[in-house]
């Protein structure tokens, strides 16, 4: 089994951690079979790789993604075919003298700027793919008998003896030749001879592991070393080119050799290169050369951030591990977000219903892959039965919705497309519950104040007035602008109104005012109002009575699908702006009428908007707290999160049990990472920034508690578009909630 190892471009984890896998390997006590690390491209991209029997997957694997959690071990094909007519070049490294080691990991660390010059990058450039010509290093390992181990063992306590310290040179042959099978012969003479040779007896050997290395003598190396886990290792070089580019290929296999050279020095062990042949390599034989687990960790580890091989195969992002206790998204009033991401673990994960309760945040530049969630949420919310509404300021979500209406919702389905010939009346004033009429007005001031920069106390208290009084009359925004122009009209008005502040208002303030005083003040408010009352569109849509208006309680206790197209490009962005924040006002006051029944008989209804930073209020901030009480589901959809003012965002933060976020920008990450992470650190910036598309990291509330974040693949869109069935659910639904656009009742007061 061939498995791809793949580590983040951010991995901070030195070989250390390497070292700790190797130990588990070494000590599980099943390896028989070699296990294979290479150095390799597939793809035409350097990568690490891992071979191993398919029995001993778990024990090779797991210990090495316990101690790299970000890094992946993905199977994949090996890919032995070449192009025709190429031949292959291969050459062995034997370790000589083995009973030394290699320069370790800790030798490459600079303490005193405490930066680590990782070794691994001078292989990778060597194995980097080229055109005419590949090359691998491959790494064959078993953990070594005992036997051997305890000769290494003895061969070391003799260079320790009195006849090898005065004897440099002989010390050299002896340790050379000691565990060559050809010429071990001259060393065991040397080795008698220094057997009866007088020796006083001391200890000079320590066989704990030593970290740094520095200042070490040739023998406590070897100490070092062989106090460690060992493996009998074989390590092949191979090169794979045409037949007229063999020079070339002998070349190569000689560059590899002097990039594994630089983990060597001349005192202790060093690599020496052997014959280079031709032909496919076949299984090493031998006892290969003995290394110890801190050797290997140093020869292959994943790369460390230090290391910017030309097209190394890397992880753009970490793939984080899902809570343990996550649902799947097929139970009872559930919906699925999509499948995990870690480690080939592609369970579904999914929200429940008390969870969408505490609202849903969802962030993402354009073309992440937002709007198909929202579509796969939404398709699922339909097909179950469950009222939604959709508010899109584009229009390109609110069709696709309209495509994918089940057949057995159409009478279901209400369709507000404020641009079209016939539109769904609504009265942004309209107010049954008398005791909420001052929430309306300052949610529909605030609506217009939301729209101009020019904006004081006066003009404010005018058209709140104005306002007001429209709202008491069960009137449209058409009586807002007649209090203003119409004198007879305004004082008809006056005499009507209960409220006795915004009577004293018309009758002491605004009548004392100087006529040119007067005229210009009104004509401060009529300067807000008129760019919309002349929107024939806008008009049409607001100029209806209470009783023609939208009924938004019906629609949310009857499970209605009300999918609101507020499209930019054809209604103006001012006009789409100010309609969709006097019907998100209009949702929210119509949510808390339901107060009026018990909670568990509230039905749940999810409100999806999309591009939200342009529908908000002053008063979203107690939409988010108080609409999970009244059942009105919220999901949030934006691109950056500083398209939101602080308050806003704060509170959306705090609010949201549920925050899933596609590919940002760093100013964003910075502050969405650690509002995600359950404690410091486990989400970075630059994680969030490197995401594919249609890949998020979600914090999902579980049995109402915030879980840690992980990585998730969000579900591809299904392709069920259906233009007939959408004309059909255009035309129901004109038929049963439209009227034409009429362009009369307002004549009179332009």
């Amino acid at each position: 089994m061939l498995k791809l190892l793949t580590t983040p471009a951010t991995n901070d984890r030195s070989p250390r951690y390497m070292e700790r896998a190797l130990a588990a390997i070494h000590q599980s006590h099943r390896v028989s079979e070699p296990i294979t690390f290479i150095y390799g491209s597939t793809a035409g991209r350097v990568g690490l790789f891992v071979q191993c029997a398919d029995g001993l997957e778990e024990i090779v694997a797991g210990p090495i993604t316990a101690n790299y959690p970000n890094c992946t071990l993905a199977t994949v094909e090996k890919d032995d075919e070449l192009p025709p007519g190429w031949e292959t070049w291969t050459a062995e490294l034997e370790l000589v003298p083995e009973i030394y080691p290699i320069l370790r990991h800790a030798q490459f660390e600079d303490l005193l700027n405490h930066t680590f010059a990782d070794p691994v990058s001078a292989i990778l450039r060597a194995v980097k793919p080229e055109e005419g010509i590949r090359c691998a290093v491959e790494i064959h390992l078993v953990p070594a008998g005992r036997r051997r181990c305890r000769a290494a063992q003895h061969a070391l306590r003799l260079l320790d003896r009195e006849f090898f310290r005065h004897h440099h040179r002989l010390a050299e042959l002896f340790a050379e030749h000691i565990t060559r099978r050809r010429t071990w012969l001259l060393a065991w003479v040397l080795g008698l001879l220094a057997r009866t040779t007088p020796h006083p007896i001391r200890t000079t050997l320590d066989t704990s592991a030593s970290r740094l290395h520095d200042r070490e003598e040739n023998l406590q190396a070897g100490s070092d070393k062989i106090g460690g886990h060992l493996f009998e290792t074989h390590i092949l070089l191979i090169t794979n080119a045409a037949p007229d580019a063999s020079a070339l290929a002998i070349d190569r296999l000689r560059q590899l050799a002097g990039a594994l050279g630089a983990f060597t020095q001349s005192r202790l062990a060093r690599f020496h290169l052997g014959s280079i042949r031709r032909g496919k390599p076949s299984s090493p034989r031998g006892k290969g050369s003995l290394m110890s687990h801190e050797e290997i960790a140093t020869l292959f580890h994943p790369p460390t951030a230090a290391v910017a091989a030309e097209q190394m195969q890397t992880m753009e992002f970490r793939e984080l591990e899902p809570p343990p206790n996550f649902l799947s998204g097929t139970e009872p009033g559930s919906v699925i977000l999509g499948r995990a991401l870690f480690r080939g673990d592609a369970r579904t994960i999914g929200m429940d219903a008390d969870a969408r309760r505490r609202h849903l945040y969802v962030v993402g530049s354009t073309g992440a892959g937002k709007s198909t969630l929202l579509l796969n949420l939404i398709h699922q919310d339909m097909i179950a039965g469950r009222g939604l509404t959709v508010i899109d300021v584009h229009g390109d979500l609110a069709a696709s919705v309209i495509e994918r209406v089940p057949k057995n919702r159409t009478n279901d389905a209400i369709i507000f497309d404020a641009a079209a010939e016939h539109v769904v009346p609504f009265n942004p004033l309209s107010c049954p519950d008398p005791s909420r009429m001052d929430t309306v007005v300052s949610d529909v001031v605030s609506a217009f104040k939301k729209l101009n920069d020019s904006w004081g106390p006066r003009l404010e208290n005018l058209l709140r007035c104005s306002i007001f009084m429209a709202v008491e009359q069960n009137g449209t925004f058409m009586e807002t602008l007649r209090v203003l122009t119409d004198k007879a009209y305004r004082d008809t008005a006056i005499v009507q109104l209960s409220d006795e502040v915004v009577r004293a208002f018309w009758q002491g303030e605004f009548a004392s005012w100087s006529a040119s005083y007067r005229t210009e003040a009104i004509a401060s408010v009529t300067n807000k109002l008129m760019p919309f009352l002349t929107s024939r569109q806008l008009r049409a849509i607001m100029s209806g009575s209470a009783k023609q208006s939208l009924n938004l309680r019906h629609v949310m206790d009857e499970q209605k699908i009300l999918i609101v197209n507020l499209s930019r490009g054809r209604l103006g962005q001012d006009n789409s702006t100010l309609l969709g924040s006097l019907l998100l006002t209009a949702i929210e006051q119509t949510a808390m009428t339901r107060a009026d029944i018990p909670e568990a008989q509230r039905r749940d209804h999810f409100l999806y908007l999309d591009e939200f930073q342009s529908l908000t209020t002053p008063s979203t901030a107690t939409m988010l707290s108080e609409s999970r009480k009244y059942r009105l589901c919220l999901t949030l959809s934006h691109q950056l999160t500083r398209q939101l003012d602080p308050a806003t965002y704060q509170s959306v933060i705090g609010n949201c049990g549920t925050l899933l976020s596609f590919r940002i920008g760093m100013e964003d990450a910075e502050l969405l990472a650690p509002a995600m992470s359950k404690h410091p650190g486990q989400l970075l910036p630059a994680d969030l920034c490197n995401l594919p598309n249609y890949t998020v990291y979600a914090r999902l509330l579980i049995d109402g508690e915030p879980s840690r974040p992980f990585s998730l693949r969000t579900l591809p869109s299904k392709d069920i578009m259906d233009s007939e069935r959408a004309e059909i659910i255009r035309r129901t639904s004109k038929h049963r909630y439209a009227r034409p656009a009429s362009f009369k009742g307002v004549a009179q007061c332009l």
